[in-house]
């Protein structure tokens, strides 16, 4: 199709609106493409948190785990550690109470003697996935002794912590 004016022969071919069409769905693919790297790095941080939330509350199930335990203590001035061998998680499948077991999931709990006398440091481990930092929580009790050599520790007031209690950081990890 053409078209005169005033003398000049002007033939239409239509270039510019698709050149303005394609320049339009690039700018929408590049604005996708930004959004689709916000939402990635938004869901990441969300897994990250949700793993170390599930690594918290591992600690503090470990740390009361251990706090529940009775039994023989031998003083001694390093980490002495108890893991429990099945962890079961209740179902709820209708009103049966029934449990499952939750693999590659234990408590650990551990304990050593604090620098106050008579005190000792419960430290709750929680790592929910192999490959993440652990978690450790730690609880101020003393020893109570009980009939037939049986002991377990009580926790002290205000005696939780979620730092390393110790001068020397590297006591808490050892």
């Amino acid at each position: 199709m053409s078209q005169q004016i005033g003398g000049f022969n002007f033939r239409q071919r239509g270039s510019a609106l698709i050149v303005t069409i394609m320049m339009m769905m690039t700018l929408g693919l590049l604005g996708l493409n930004t959004v689709n790297q916000h939402l990635n790095a938004a869901l990441a941080l969300t897994r990250s948190e949700k793993t170390y939330f599930q690594s918290w509350e591992l600690a503090v199930s470990s740390l009361n785990w251990g706090l529940a335990q009775s039994g023989s203590y031998q003083h001694a001035e390093q980490w002495q550690c108890v893991e429990s061998s099945q962890l079961k998680q209740p179902s709820r499948a209708g009103t049966q109470a029934s449990s499952t077991l939750v693999s590659g999931i234990t408590l650990r709990s551990c304990v050593r003697p604090s620098a106050t006398e008579g005190q000792y440091v419960l430290r709750g481990e929680g790592r929910y996935l192999a490959g993440f930092l652990t978690v450790y929580l730690y609880q101020l009790a003393t020893l109570k002794t009980a009939e037939a050599g049986a002991s377990r520790f009580e926790s002290i007031q205000n005696g939780w912590l979620d730092f390393c209690p110790f001068k020397d950081e590297t006591q808490c990890y050892e």
